[in-house]
């Protein structure tokens, strides 16, 4: 289905296929990891919308029957939000832009929801390793390249027929060059593409690929929690245990110490500077994290 509902919703005509000049040659074209995966369920794309995530959330909110995992989608994404309320955006048709929904069922483990980030993130990643690109994850919701931003994740959740559905958002940088980045402001060396780090920009295979990944990871944390199998690949994944980080807390303090590891519900343990010997830990829930060098 396909809505056309105003300027911030004008529809495009088809999925969004590659242009031969959005192409960039995969870094490893042979890699086992490559597989192939079924077409996901298009619920909504179009040509710019203001953001996925709230696009989704109105429909639902509005009573759409909108089936888990079909995707909302767009070429531009004009006013998209990130955390702590940030306002992003990329130029036209650089980027994969997309939200799904999933309905939270009844005797989810209670530590499920502070994961969806960290494990959406480990979706992208496993995307990502199909398209030749290898990443790792920030906490709570990014995914970087050798410490270049190349995603972002946001999930919400949203009250629907008198239960819990989670809308997860991201945003992959998929053909944006170096002087679309300077464009638009970005320090040198603090984000990468698909293009830029050679990988293949096929949006169609990235898409299902993406899809594929979070729906088998989100339906494993939602049965089992993220004990066992999800934590051990958080674990290998995030970048940021064992480095020393600076944690810019919602209420404008800082925390600096050393991230040691997360907690059962996703949270950030740290191990401040100042409690050096004392064996005191902060569990973060939420926060901006700057990576100050390896611990």
């Amino acid at each position: 289905m396909v809505h056309t509902v105003g300027p911030d919703h004008a529809a495009s005509t088809d999925f969004p296929l590659p242009s031969a000049s959005d192409r960039g040659a995969p870094s490893h074209p042979d890699a086992a990891t490559s597989r192939s995966h079924p077409a996901p369920q298009i619920h909504e794309w179009t040509a710019a919308t203001t953001s996925t995530n709230q696009r989704l959330a109105d429909l639902l909110e509005a009573g759409e029957p909108i089936a888990d995992w079909a995707v909302v989608g767009t070429d531009h994404q004009t006013s998209g939000r990130g955390r702590l309320d940030r306002a992003w955006s990329v130029p036209a048709g650089k980027a994969l832009t997309v939200s799904l929904p999933v309905s939270v069922p009844a005797g989810t483990p209670a530590d499920a929801l502070g994961w969806l980030p960290v494990v959406t993130g480990l979706a992208v990643r496993a995307a990502l390793a199909e398209a030749g690109v290898a990443a790792q994850l920030k906490w709570p919701n990014d995914v970087l390249v050798d410490g270049r931003k190349i995603c972002g994740i946001l999930a919400r959740v949203v009250p629907v027929n008198g239960g819990m559905t989670v809308v997860i958002g991201t945003g992959v940088n998929l053909t944006l060059t170096a002087e679309d980045f300077a464009a638009g402001g970005v320090p040198a060396g603090a984000a990468t593409s698909v293009l830029l780090e050679s990988g293949d920009t096929d949006r169609e295979r990235l898409l299902a690929a993406l899809v594929a990944h979070l729906r088998e990871r989100v339906e494993r944390l939602f049965r089992t929690g993220a004990a066992g199998v999800l934590a051990a690949e958080a674990r290998a994944a995030m970048v940021t245990l064992g480095s020393a980080v600076r944690v810019h807390l919602p209420g404008g303090e800082q925390l600096v110490g050393t991230a040691v590891r997360l907690d059962e519900s996703a949270n950030l343990v740290v191990r401040p500077d100042s409690a050096a010997g004392s064996g005191d830990e902060v569990a973060v829930s939420a926060g901006d994290v700057v990576h100050v060098r390896p611990a």
